[in-house]
């Protein structure tokens, strides 16, 4: 089975975070002019604003204006726990965590079109979506929304080993995520499963899981309750660790 379609942005940004964390584009050199770079791989002006932008976010390079692009001379590493799954993040930590599985639905991509996009899928096909609770001492501190290629053929208890399942069904296992995070109100639904108010403010957490092949094969799209999860972190000059937990109620 063919796997998805990596979007050509992406792909450059691959390649040119590559190159930066090779050190082949060294900290303080200025990037090739957006023009060359979008001749060097074959695409428009667009295409390759969207990867050196990616590369700004990630803290690789950074723009100035009228001079260029430069590579940063210090990237920052910002890693969200570890390359395991949530559950397993938590359970590390001492957490005893309850995982319902809501719903596991095939839908169509138009559906959630900001994650076939992630996935590199049309929005013409279809996606797998995940539906999940995540709860402690019988308080919902989490809502999960997982999202693949629905021409996986996952199995129906995919729920409960998520990463399991999909390297049984592809041979994919996740190398490398990249993750971000926005302060957010719970909506009607996430409200419900959550068993909060409406409007209750929530972090969401937006993960996108690469595999040892450089393919975007799943996503994911957790709300975290507020004043039920936690987050710490682990500050050094040169890294910044993150890493979930459930705040101890006294």
């Amino acid at each position: 089975m063919a796997g998805p379609r990596i979007p050509k942005y992406q792909a450059i940004h691959e390649r040119l975070r590559a190159e930066i964390l090779a050190g082949d584009l060294a900290p303080g050199v200025k990037l090739p002019p957006q023009s060359e770079l979008a001749e060097r791989f074959g695409v428009t002006l667009m295409t390759l604003r969207q990867a050196v932008a990616q590369l700004e976010a990630d803290g690789l390079v950074r723009a100035e204006r009228g001079r260029g692009t430069f590579v940063a001379e210090r990237p920052v590493d910002i890693r969200l726990g570890n390359l395991s799954s949530f559950a397993a993040q938590m359970a590390a930590d001492g957490v005893e965590v309850v995982t319902e599985v809501v719903a596991i639905e095939l839908i169509d991509a138009a559906e959630h079109p900001d994650a076939a996009e992630r996935l590199g899928l049309e929005l013409d096909g279809r996606v797998w979506r995940l539906v999940r609770t995540r709860r402690s001492d019988d308080e919902v501190f989490a809502v999960q929304r997982s999202f693949l290629d629905g021409s996986v053929a996952l199995a129906a208890d995919a729920g409960d080993a998520l990463y399991a399942a999909i390297e049984a069904a592809t041979g994919s296992v996740v190398v490398e995520a990249r993750e971000t995070m926005s302060a957010v109100a719970l909506d009607d639904s996430l409200a419900e499963l959550a068993g909060a108010p409406v409007g209750h403010p929530a972090l969401r957490s937006e993960r996108t899981s690469i595999d040892q092949f450089g393919r975007s094969f799943l996503h994911d799209d957790a709300y975290l309750i507020g004043g039920r999860c936690s987050i710490a972190a682990d500050r050094r000059a040169d890294r910044l660790s993150l890493a979930y937990g459930v705040p101890e109620l006294g």
